[in-house]
């Protein structure tokens, strides 16, 4: 979260995805950030019970998943874009960017090897 408040957005973080549900629907969020890779409920009926509520509907899903992502036509429907773990940091903030209409900035292609801990610490 710290990312994208220097980047100039107002983020909110929840801890579980109880929580989140709770704050996406007393905020009516500009867009959501879902990992995947959750527990209870998991990441898809969090991603389902974002889009069934009048709060959340009209809100962009930026989805985040580490490992296969295998979605039905049906939720890929309801996802506004797709980051793979582990993620460039800039590729990140573009996918958010482009979700909440703002301006996307040119990245430049990187080489990264196994010891680059920016490249996996997000």
């Amino acid at each position: 979260m710290p990312l994208l408040r220097q980047e100039g957005y107002r983020a909110v973080r929840a801890w579980d995805p109880q929580e989140a549900l709770r704050l996406a629907r007393g905020r009516a969020p500009d867009l959501v950030l879902l990992d995947l890779n959750l527990a209870y409920p998991d990441g898809l009926e969090v991603l389902r019970q974002v889009r069934d509520n009048d709060a959340t509907r009209r809100a962009p899903i930026v989805l985040v998943s580490g490992g296969e992502l295998n979605l039905s036509s049906e939720e890929s429907d309801l996802v506004d874009c797709v980051v793979q773990k582990p993620f460039d940091i800039d590729i990140m903030l573009n996918a958010v960017r482009k979700a909440l209409g703002d301006p996307v900035v040119e990245v430049q292609p990187r080489h990264y090897d196994a010891q680059d801990y920016f490249l996996h610490g997000y």
